[in-house]
């Protein structure tokens, strides 16, 4: 599972091929993610799922979407518009 490197404090997820890439990503807390649109005129949305929760996008084609995580735990996200394109983000 990929962690954040020891000072790197930036991580990217594609929006890509109508699946998050990764689909999961392990990061310290801190970290700043940044979702990337890159399915051309595919839209796609991050929607976060249960608790914790984090602050998701709206539906858009291109664009980047930035979250930081600050708290400890196991965020689940979908896009509400593709059944199935799911992701997690684990914050230790």
């Amino acid at each position: 599972m990929p962690f954040a490197a020891s000072g790197q404090s930036t991580r990217s997820v594609l929006l890509e091929d109508i699946r998050f890439k990764p689909a999961k990503l392990t990061v310290r807390r801190g970290t700043l993610v940044t979702f990337r649109w890159r399915d051309a005129a595919t839209p796609h949305n991050v929607r976060s799922r249960g608790e914790p929760r984090f602050r998701g996008s709206g539906d858009r084609t291109r664009g980047t979407h930035e979250v930081r995580f600050r708290k400890a735990g196991t965020y689940r996200y979908v896009c509400t518009i593709h059944p199935g394109m799911s992701g997690r983000i684990v914050v230790r």
